[in-house]
């Protein structure tokens, strides 16, 4: 549970994609590790099709069994430990929108997580959402982004599309 809460933080904070099983390696003592950071930032593989752009972050009933059901104490910890985990990062946009900011400038045309130009970098300020200063409202919006990641027919049909087309299996 808890390296799926890193990994839903991290996928939605930079929005890394191309999350298919064949990038997702599952240890034998149950954390998650990922490899293959080809696509951040919002760029997507697929050629202007980027059907996971619109997922938060990918959260199959795969991994919610695995904790036991939506209405299990796993699942609400997973909740309470993302928004935690949320409000810590927020505390340190600075330093990452730094670095990514840094990035940006010494590498703008020859990254294509920045082909977007400067609305990568507006984008990535966003989903901190540094407005809002409300705790109960930035709770609501956690679990707003959560629900949206809920088995998102997106992240089901990307794992379809590369079955059928990479042999990987979903």
């Amino acid at each position: 549970m808890h390296s799926l809460v890193g990994y839903s933080l991290a996928c939605y904070i930079l929005q890394l994609k191309d999350r298919h099983n064949g990038n997702i390696l599952l240890k034998r003592d149950g954390h998650l590790v990922h490899i293959d950071f080809g696509f951040f930032l919002g760029n997507a593989p697929g050629k202007g099709i980027e059907i996971e752009n619109k997922v938060p972050f990918k959260l199959l009933n795969e991994y919610i069994e695995i904790l036991g059901g939506l209405q299990s104490d796993l699942f609400k910890k997973f909740r309470e430990l993302f928004y935690k985990g949320f409000m810590a990062l927020r505390k340190h946009s600075d330093r990452i929108l730094l670095l990514v900011k840094m990035m940006y400038s010494g590498q703008k045309n020859s990254m294509p997580c920045f082909k977007r130009g400067d609305k990568s970098i507006t984008l990535l300020e966003e989903r901190f959402f540094q407005d809002e200063n409300d705790n109960q409202k930035l709770n609501v919006i956690c679990q707003n982004i959560i629900n949206s990641s809920i088995d998102n027919w997106r992240a089901k049909w990307y794992d379809k599309y590369q079955y059928y087309v990479q042999g990987i299996f979903y």
